[in-house]
């Protein structure tokens, strides 16, 4: 039975409340079509555990969230996007409907956030044990890159994850 109300759970809510903080994530999102809940777990484990994670750590943790993320959370997205982008949402039904989907679409990434908890103990003994700080920001950029092929190829600017690390961190000092 997975473990839906996690420390790791109670982490991405705190640092998530921030707007600076969604708008990075949807950032990533959209640019690099990064797994938020994953960025997110990496942002954690190098703020609770104090983790640096290896590249073949950061795989391992990526395969375990891509199935449920795939095949749940982005079509829940994909169907909230859309009932947004529709001429009926102009109808209380229709809204009232996009907010259900909103309230499982978050459920679902409730649950591929535990299925990625139960990851952490196994990560932190076969990881480097570094300062908080660090192991944040070694974890989101090593994340980025994994994503970032060829890296700004477009010519555009790297996306920003500053206030995604100093939350993170923040919060490892509470």
């Amino acid at each position: 039975m997975i473990e839906c109300d996690n420390p790791f759970w109670n982490f991405s809510i705190a640092i998530y409340t921030d707007p600076e903080v969604a708008a990075e994530c949807l950032t990533l999102q959209r640019r690099l079509n990064i797994d938020v809940n994953v960025l997110l777990f990496c942002a954690w484990i190098g703020s609770a555990k104090r983790t640096k994670l290896s590249d073949e750590d950061l795989a391992a943790v990526e395969a375990r969230g891509r199935p449920w993320h795939d095949a749940v959370v982005r079509p829940l997205r994909d169907i909230r996007v859309e009932l947004k982008r529709s001429p009926a949402i102009e109808d209380n039904a229709v809204k009232e409907l996009r907010r259900d989907v909103a309230q499982i679409e978050i459920r679902a990434e409730q649950i591929e956030q535990a299925r990625l908890f139960e990851m952490a103990d196994k990560l932190v003994s076969s990881a480097t044990e570094i300062t908080a700080g660090d192991a944040i920001r070694d974890n989101v950029m090593a994340l980025l890159r994994r994503n970032m092929s060829p890296p700004h190829a477009d010519g555009t600017e790297p996306p920003k994850v500053e206030r995604i690390i100093a939350q993170a961190a923040a919060y490892s000092l509470q």
